[in-house]
């Protein structure tokens, strides 16, 4: 078995390898999964499925016997209700069945990202399911796991690299696609004028390519961005972001959430201040933002599910775990929600699995 510590591939993004070394946090010797918590640099926790229906699509028949001491781990970029539904989503694809989950929590940061796939991994995981921080640390990731042979789900693909050849199966969103649907949400719905965007974490793949779409459809339409800023997916710090903008730009017309754990927070302080004659746009769905889709506060989202992501990545894993043929690329659902239709939107491609709240509502 190749070594924890065996040098990155040269063809992925650069980390020297002192640095990717000491980002890891490499530990002498097997860590037991009991361990595993005290060992990680933030939140972990091992729960298995309480459901005991058949379900879990892959290649093989469900059933107790499947997955039977197997662990699958679980790597969240910070702890929200999105990264809650991701875990649930991965649940949810192994209901029936043997698996464990071990979770973890990176705090968005890259260097704990690194340290906790490889913490998960000399605990003798068998399949790890990502919902990464950053691109590239998800990408050196998925070469550690190749190498011991774990199956590698990406549940946020930013798009096609070098790295492709480590994971099993990815979900993927058209970022850019979902940056054109909110610009032309603006164009059709907000006054031309200056926009507060909030972004996610930038070098996930994620946010670069909303940017790209929205700046691309607003493109000569009288929007400019006036400020655009991470939120790091933290209402507190998103709320902050909103209101200095508004401090500088009090003439702004249109406010833009990439996630929404920001819009929540972005709508609550709208609400506080009885600002109504802002558009507010987010994107993703919690059961917080479905009912600010039904106020003044959040006029409308970039709907797209986060557990259909963590069922997608994980039934890629299961399928290779079970000696079937995984299906690499997984295309995610996206359209405009607004109060109107919100609900039924949320019927046919539902953002949770109530079943599993329990189970990742402490991550």
């Amino acid at each position: 078995m190749p070594s924890v510590n065996q040098d990155p591939d040269p063809s992925l993004p650069v980390l020297d390898r002192r640095n990717f070394l000491r980002q890891m946090g490499i530990l002498g010797g097997a860590l037991s999964l009991g361990g595993l918590a005290a060992a990680c640099g933030s939140s972990a926790k091992t729960t298995t499925p309480t459901t005991s229906a058949p379900g879990g699509a892959s290649t093989t028949a469900g059933g107790s016997n499947v997955g039977g001491g197997k662990t699958i781990g679980i790597s969240l970029n910070v702890a929200n209700a999105y990264a809650s539904y991701v875990a649930q989503g991965t649940m949810e694809a192994c209901k029936g069945t043997g698996y464990k989950f071990h979770t973890v929590v990176n705090n968005a940061d890259a260097g704990t990202e690194l340290s906790n796939i490889e913490n998960l991994i000399s605990a003798g995981i068998a399949g790890l399911v990502i919902l990464p921080v950053n691109a590239q640390t998800a990408a050196k990731g998925a070469q550690l796991c190749s190498q011991h042979n774990i199956a590698y789900g990406n549940a946020l693909w930013p798009g096609p690299s070098s790295a492709d050849k480590y994971f099993t199966g990815v979900a993927f969103v058209d970022s850019t696609q979902g940056g054109h649907l909110i610009g032309q949400y603006l164009k059709a719905n907000a006054k031309p004028g200056k926009l507060i965007v909030v972004q996610g974490i930038l070098g996930q793949g994620f946010s670069e390519f909303i940017d790209a779409g929205l700046d691309a459809e607003l493109a000569g339409s009288g929007f400019t961005v006036a400020l655009r800023q991470q939120g790091f997916y933290d209402r507190t710090k998103a709320t902050n972001i909103v209101q200095t903008g508004l401090q500088a730009h009090p003439d702004a017309t249109g406010i833009v959430t990439y996630a929404a754990s920001m819009g929540d927070g972005v709508a609550q302080y709208l609400k506080s201040r009885n600002i109504t004659n802002i558009t507010h746009i987010s994107s993703d769905c919690d059961e917080e933002l479905v009912n600010w889709l039904k106020t003044p506060y959040c006029n409308a989202t970039r709907y797209y599910s986060a557990a259909q992501s963590g069922l997608l990545a994980t039934k890629a894993v299961r399928a290779k775990l079970e000696g079937g043929t995984p299906i690499f690329h997984n295309n995610l659902s996206q359209e405009i929600a607004t109060g109107k239709n919100i609900d039924q939107v949320r019927q046919q491609d539902p953002f949770d699995y109530p079943e599993f709240a329990a189970q990742t509502s402490n991550l």
